[in-house]
């Protein structure tokens, strides 16, 4: 008897805009079976092949005033159906995957539960949050990881912090990619000047800091050996900086993500606090660029020291030194392409995923 996969997420991933969407939707489609399903709370009403959407605004109260009505969807769905697997995604606030889990448990007795995690969320709270919020997210992830049958972290270095935390064995579900079919046939955004590039919604908040720290710290030391080098930036309606080197080209399409990361001189990731393998870096990587980043920047990543475009920097200074350095690199190495490209293949992740925890039959 083959299962029936019912995925959860309480934002909208469809039509993909940022990397939590990108990992999520990406991981839906490539799920080997054709019995399957993605619910979602989404902020239009657009019709999807295999997915149910709950129109709800962008807010935690309104979320969670629409869980019993996601929760009695799922239900009517899973009627009658056996062998069903719940999965839910991980990339929103833990408080509403516990709820749902409360709502759903009693009636889908023989369910399994994966919790897809994508970071692990006490640690980034703990960050920014006061105390009673990230409280209460460490109790609600602590009661997921204890409750449901499979807790997935991004990489074996955040499995070891997940299991010490929350005395669990988690189990190590990469993020991945789906790069576009004409990928190669991308032209670079070329301007009349070198810039570097770095992409990411400073809503959250390691983007927040990452990109204060290029701003604030290192493009200055850049820019007092060389005027010429931009920073350019995606993801942002507006930025809370006005630097001279800075451009922000806002929210962009996949494409056009693209193509300024194949013309940037170099990728850029000075990243401080880790939360997953980051899919910015998977793309810098899969289209064979040269990377200047800290160690939260690629944490998780399998970084092959064969090919020699990744450096690693300890401080500020280093950083911008590196960036001088590098900067008429090749800006678009094919082994490196292709390697990590193939290594990340959202397709070949999920597969071997679903077969080693005999999820199909």
């Amino acid at each position: 008897m083959k299962s029936n996969f019912v995925v959860i997420n309480f934002f909208r991933v469809t039509d993909p805009y940022s990397g939590g969407s990108e990992v999520s939707y990406n991981f839906f489609k490539n799920i080997p079976s054709k019995n399957k399903i993605l619910f979602q709370y989404s902020d239009n009403k657009k019709k999807h092949k295999n997915v149910q959407s709950i129109f709800v605004k962008n807010s935690k109260f309104h979320k969670i005033l629409n869980i019993t009505k996601l929760a009695k969807k799922i239900k009517k769905y899973c009627k009658n159906k056996k062998k069903i697997v719940i999965i839910i995604e991980g990339a929103s606030w833990a408080g509403y995957s516990y709820l749902l889990y409360k709502l759903l448990k009693n009636d889908l007795v023989n369910a399994k539960f994966i919790y897809h995690s994508q970071n692990i969320e006490y640690v980034i709270r703990k960050q920014k949050q006061n105390f009673l919020i990230s409280f209460l997210t460490k109790h609600f992830e602590n009661y997921i990881a204890n409750n449901f049958d499979i807790f997935t972290c991004t990489s074996r270095e955040e499995k070891k912090i997940v299991d010490q935390i929350y005395n669990i064995k988690s189990h190590v579900l990469s993020n991945g990619l789906e790069l576009p079919k004409n990928v190669d046939k991308l032209k670079p955004i070329k301007k009349n000047y070198d810039y570097i590039f770095f992409g990411g919604n400073i809503d959250f908040y390691p983007n927040y800091v990452a990109l204060k720290i290029l701003t604030k710290e290192i493009m200055p030391k850049v820019n007092n050996e060389n005027q010429s080098i931009r920073l350019i930036v995606s993801g942002n309606k507006s930025l809370p900086f006005n630097e001279n080197f800075l451009v922000n080209v806002g929210f962009v399409s996949k494409n056009k993500f693209l193509q300024y990361l194949k013309g940037a001189s170099l990728f850029v990731n000075p990243m401080q606090i880790t939360f997953g393998v980051q899919t910015k870096t998977l793309h810098a990587l899969a289209l064979g660029k040269t990377i200047v980043a800290t160690n939260d920047g690629v944490a998780g990543i399998k970084i092959n020291s064969k090919y020699k475009n990744v450096f690693i920097c300890q401080n500020n200074a280093e950083f911008a030194k590196k960036i001088l350095l590098n900067l008429k690199t090749e800006k678009i190495n094919t082994k490196v392409s292709k390697y990590y490209s193939e290594l990340y293949k959202m397709k070949n992740i999920v597969n071997k995923f679903f077969k080693d925890h005999n999820l199909l039959n």
